[in-house]
């Protein structure tokens, strides 16, 4: 059984060295869409988790679906989801996630880390999320040189889709979540250190209105301007963000037409919406729905909803409770201080599990900040301080000083599915 002093002791003699794992995985081009670039990373993952002596599987993931700017659905394949399982037949088991791929494509200005003032490191997804990556192995590797886990078991997940919302992988990691006992996910904290409690809902839609295309000269009453009826439902839709205080919908993306001398018969519009409470993930699919049904009414259109909502509300519950309060309490133990809990707007697979049934706290990552951005930079000195608030959680877990969390499940949810 591993002591916590022993680990924060190996965990100071690596600390030095945490910058040289980063640098070369940030510095791998793996944006979602970047197949190539996922195997590569994956690879590099698969060699730097290898000394941990896990069972290691790849899983293919389903294609995505999506709809492209002429209103047809298509699908795209998704990089590989990589899983490791410690002890998988043990009754109590924690799941460790996050995921490998960044927002950062191919054609990015953005591909390489530098150095900056202060002890930060910029670079793509050095915050987001491959500073959780180091975090996460750091602590399990500490666990497993200081004896390793001898009542629990663990198992890690990684995948390559999350910053699209993880279309591919949302069924994968929903499947799981009655395998464990809790779960614990390496997205960055924010800049002041503080954790994330409770986040909102989001979801992606598209509408997709079909008119009828005519010579704007000649025919233009024959046609059915679809551009036209679709800057109508925008409107109707913006106006929903006065009805409820917990939601926010935003009109992102439109597109439609083709030529300025032709009526338009087809109109794209992307729309993201997020939500504190499940009512007003139901209130907004039913007045969205009531627009749309009104837009029906105008002959001669058709209009086309896809999308749902992935990433449900994730709120602070009395399953998640004791996670929190042991997290608090190695914060404490490992010199961090009190732990200051706030709410986002953000989402991310954490809200995916919670809706699974699955306590869990999803910012257990490294401090930075400038995310989605040229600005991303990670605080180095933040990778072995949350490494050891990891371990210490663990380690005090393992030797049955946090029976709290320790959930009760059927024995065919034991073993690793």
């Amino acid at each position: 059984m591993a002591e916590p002093l022993r680990m924060m002791q190996w965990i100071d003699r690596q600390s030095a060295g945490l910058p040289s794992r980063l640098v070369p995985l940030a510095n791998i081009n793996s944006g979602s869409r970047n197949l190539l670039g996922l195997r590569q990373a994956a690879s590099w993952l698969v060699d730097y988790f290898a000394p941990l002596d896990a069972q290691f599987r790849t899983v293919d993931l389903p294609p995505r679906e999506f709809v492209t700017d002429s209103g047809i659905v298509a699908t795209a394949p998704a990089g590989q989801l990589l899983r490791w399982d410690l002890h998988p037949d043990r009754p109590h088991r924690a799941l460790l996630a996050i995921h490998y791929d960044t927002v950062f494509g191919e054609d990015s200005t953005f591909q390489q880390c530098a150095p900056q003032p202060d002890g930060r490191l910029s670079g793509p997804g050095v915050a987001d999320a491959k500073g959780g990556i180091v975090v996460l192995h750091t602590a399990l590797s500490a666990w497993q040189a200081c004896g390793g886990p001898a009542r629990v078991g663990w198992s890690v997940v990684l995948n390559p889709d999350e910053e699209l919302g993880s279309p591919s992988s949302a069924g994968y990691l929903q499947s799981i979540a009655p395998e464990f006992d809790f779960g614990l996910l390496f997205e960055p904290a924010l800049p002041n250190g503080h954790l994330v409690g409770r986040r909102k809902g989001s979801g992606n839609f598209t509408v997709v209105v079909r008119g009828k295309a005519a010579h704007a000269g000649r025919h233009f009453h024959q046609g059915r301007n679809a551009v036209v009826l679709l800057a109508h439902l925008i409107v109707e839709i913006d106006r929903l963000n006065s009805q409820r205080p917990g939601a926010t919908i935003n009109v992102g993306m439109v597109h439609g037409g083709t030529a300025v001398n032709i009526v338009p018969d087809i109109a794209v519009a992307r729309i993201n919406a997020r939500f504190s409470t499940a009512e007003d993930v139901q209130w907004f699919e039913q007045a969205l729905q009531g627009v749309l049904q009104a837009g029906r009414s105008q002959e001669g259109f058709a209009i086309e909803l896809h999308g749902k909502v992935l990433s449900p509300p994730k709120l602070v519950t009395p399953a998640v409770e004791p996670l929190m309060r042991a997290v608090e309490q190695s914060h404490q133990r490992t010199g961090l201080g009190a732990i200051t809990w706030t709410e986002t707007g953000g989402v991310c697979d954490g809200n995916k599990l919670a809706a699974a049934g699955l306590p869990n706290v999803d910012t257990l990552g490294p401090v930075g900040d400038g995310l989605h951005s040229d600005r991303e930079w990670v605080l180095l000195e933040s990778l072995p301080a949350k490494a050891k608030v990891v371990a210490d959680l663990l380690a005090r877990w393992d030797a049955g000083e946090l029976p709290e969390l320790d959930r009760s499940r059927p024995a065919e949810q034991f073993e690793a599915s």
